[in-house]
């Protein structure tokens, strides 16, 4: 399958998940004439050598992204690497991983009993890049449990692999001038944007403001019964002087879009 192609899937799989994505995309296409350039896609895994984000990054590689710098995150216990293509045209790639060892003895041994479920067969075809859970769904308790513990965690183990967020490039638009102004329409058509670290996080001193939605509920089958809990968010990129990169501060904060309660 040919990159853009792809990309293009990862797109229909998650707005289509996630109808209130589309509900905020047709609020910025109703103000905005130039076309909507998404600046990144973001996608979660764990430090499972089976699952590793240098596992999920392979696709990408091979079709021409290249992986541009490490971040880490001590207070979320993540690490994360993000890649650039050769094509300016086509966005960011950013690929976050929580680590394990970092947690109690019982979220790992879920975590890695539900990553021994997963053909390691499926993990070469990039469709499981957008594919959801690949193993059986684990059951609501567990899930509130291990939300105690992480967002993050529960967050993957409920959703799987789908892109977690796309991103508005507001750098590219025309009539919206900065994020406040995005972040204000957005609030005053019912959207909650994500508070944590303020709305909007990062600085033109920095290179990079962000500000994103907080994700809405959405069913998703546990094996249980179906329960509502958060889905994915849209998030929305200002870049200054040619900034490529991410701050991990910033992104701190931006990774709580998921959560039930941001944390200020």
């Amino acid at each position: 399958m040919k990159i853009e192609d792809f990309l293009i899937k990862m797109w229909k799989d998650y707005s289509e998940l996630n109808p209130h994505i589309i509900k905020v995309l047709q609020l910025i296409k109703n103000k905005e004439p130039n076309k909507i350039i998404n600046d990144h896609i973001a996608l979660r895994t764990f430090n499972h050598k089976k699952i590793n984000r240098h596992i999920l990054s392979k696709y990408f590689v091979e079709n021409g992204y290249k992986p541009i710098e490490d971040l880490f995150f001590t207070k979320k216990k993540l690490k994360a690497t993000y890649y650039i293509h050769s094509n300016p045209s086509l966005p960011r790639i950013f690929i976050s991983e929580l680590l394990l060892e970092n947690f109690s003895d019982s979220l790992q041994q879920i975590i890695n009993k539900k990553i021994e479920e997963i053909d390691a067969e499926l993990i070469s075809n990039p469709i499981f890049l957008s594919s959801g859970i690949p193993w059986n769904p684990i059951d609501f308790e567990t899930y509130k449990n291990i939300q105690k513990e992480s967002d993050y965690a529960s967050w993957v183990l409920a959703m799987g692999y789908i892109a977690n967020h796309f991103t508005v490039s507001v750098t590219d638009c025309s009539y919206f001038k900065n994020l406040s102004q995005l972040n204000n329409y957005l609030k005053e058509n019912g959207f909650e944007i994500n508070s944590s670290g303020g709305e909007i996080k990062g600085s033109e001193k920095q290179g990079l403001e962000q500000s994103s939605i907080m994700s809405k509920e959405i069913l998703v089958d546990f094996s249980d019964g179906l329960y509502n809990v958060p889905g994915c968010y849209y998030e929305f990129a200002y870049r200054y002087n040619n900034f490529n990169g991410f701050i991990t501060q910033s992104a701190n904060h931006i990774f709580e879009s998921t959560n039930e309660k941001t944390e200020n």
